[in-house]
């Protein structure tokens, strides 16, 4: 814009420090400005078009949307929602699945089939979501579920989405990790299985949460990788899961062998989803929410701040090296 004259800029300044700092309405400023309304609220916008104020709306759960916008040009990202980190890591999985379920409920037009990977975070997600946020909604599995869990993860995530839905669950009633690939191939082939991986294929909505490289996986509580192998994981470079896949930091999966034997669709498939959204909380989840946005593993993302910070550390060498952890303190309106 064009630098404004020194008694114009006097103007505006003056406007900006009787509106924000004194609380004054517009009308009040305008009669001590002796002008009217409407140049006050054009002094108003001229402040903060040219950085003079700055707002920011300061609340624990606030969106951090400057981060968001840096995010999805730096990533290709269609969707980024920011909340702030909470006190506790359970406060702020709250807030992460409040706002992800905030989002869907908001997605137009609304999803009537979606592929989802069970889990806690989904789980969390699901209970945010308010009864009849959809209508007619088939939820299709991704990936085999649990032989062995804490309570029910499959029914807290899929069935209560699709149950507030109002709709139905098509499940793969398989293992996701099988002793042989040949078995894992078998069950590929049977009717039932392979129904539900090519529903799940032909969905054009996915939804599902990073999953960890940590003893607490729920792979590992599932029974599928002992501490043992975990950590052999990890020491091949495994940074997290991807609906049952375990990845490198680029992306890359870690353990073919491993693999062959998982029941999950495939991640080059998730890659062609039209709208894959990853919903992740918790600093356990950092590394793995990093590699699968890195390697495109999805188009939205519902996330925490400290989780968007180390996200925005690995963006790509091109960006701007702007640090965006802590946004500059200004005044907000009254």
């Amino acid at each position: 814009m064009t630098r404004p004259t020194a008694e114009l800029e006097d103007l505006m300044l003056t406007a900006a420090e009787l509106y924000y700092y004194e609380g004054q309405t517009q009308a009040q400023v305008a009669a001590q400005l002796g002008c009217t309304r409407w140049t006050v609220g054009r002094l108003l916008d001229d402040a903060r078009r040219s950085g003079v104020v700055r707002v920011v709306i300061d609340h624990p759960r606030a969106r951090r949307h400057e981060l968001e916008l840096r995010l999805k040009a730096a990533f290709g990202l269609r969707d980024v929602v920011v909340v702030s980190a909470q006190p506790s890591p359970a406060a702020t999985l709250t807030a992460v699945a409040q706002a992800a379920a905030r989002h869907l409920a908001a997605v137009r037009p609304a999803p009537r089939r979606m592929a989802v990977s069970w889990g806690r975070t989904v789980a969390a997600v699901a209970a945010e979501l308010a009864q009849g946020w959809t209508r007619g909604l088939e939820v299709v599995q991704t990936n085999g579920g649990p032989t062995l869990a804490r309570g029910n993860p499959v029914g807290d995530s899929l069935h209560a989405l699709a149950e507030k839905g109002g709709g139905t669950v098509r499940g793969l009633a398989a293992p996701t990790i099988v002793e042989s690939a040949r078995l894992a191939d078998l069950l590929r082939q049977d009717a039932a299985g392979a129904g539900t991986l090519r529903a799940a294929q032909a969905c054009r909505s996915m939804l599902y949460s990073p999953g960890t490289a940590e003893p607490d996986s729920v792979l590992v509580e599932s029974g599928y990788v002992s501490l043992q192998r975990m950590e052999q994981l990890r020491q091949a470079g495994a940074v997290g899961d991807v609906m049952s896949h375990f990845i490198s930091a680029d992306g890359q999966l870690v353990d073919p062998e491993l693999d062959a034997r998982t029941l999950s669709i495939d991640l080059d498939l998730v890659r062609r989803c039209p709208a894959v959204l990853a919903v992740a909380s918790g600093a356990a989840k950092q590394a793995a929410t990093v590699a699968a946005v890195k390697a495109g593993l999805c188009t939205g993302l519902i996330t925490d701040s400290a989780i968007a910070a180390a996200l925005w550390a690995a963006r790509p060498p091109d960006q701007p090296a702007t640090d965006l952890a802590d946004p500059p303190s200004s005044e907000r309106p009254r």
